[in-house]
């Protein structure tokens, strides 16, 4: 099966609502998230996935707060899904080991980071 992942115009159409998401401190699911991309078909989460594991290692080689953060799993309101958290772990970026406690402290810390900078988000 052919890995798919987002096009071009949809990845600068991503980036403009997650500036929007950040700008209004607004998190969303991922399923909010394909829907406002117009993404269609049965693979459409897992191209948001893809892309939010993309532009985590963009955020962590530029030392930025972690984009990813304000996008969450309807199954784990509020937090990403377990699979982010596990590609986290595998980049050295975080270890949540499985407490949603923890992995919420993460997410808290990334949000406020972000909603803090002024020159990219305003």
């Amino acid at each position: 099966m052919k890995l798919m992942r987002l096009t071009y115009n949809e990845q600068i159409k991503a980036e403009f609502i997650l500036k929007n998401l950040i700008q209004s401190k607004t998190p969303i699911s991922y399923s909010e998230f394909a829907f406002r991309l117009e993404l269609t078909g049965h693979r459409k989460i897992n191209r948001v996935l893809k892309w939010l594991e993309q532009i985590t290692l963009d955020d962590v080689i530029t030392r930025e707060p972690i984009r990813a953060s304000m996008i969450f799993s309807k199954l784990t309101p509020g937090l990403p899904s377990p699979g982010y958290f596990d590609f986290c772990k595998e980049i050295g970026l975080f270890d949540w080991k499985n407490d949603p406690s923890e992995g919420q402290k993460f997410i808290n810390s990334q949000q406020k980071a972000l909603y803090s900078i002024k020159k990219a988000y305003k």
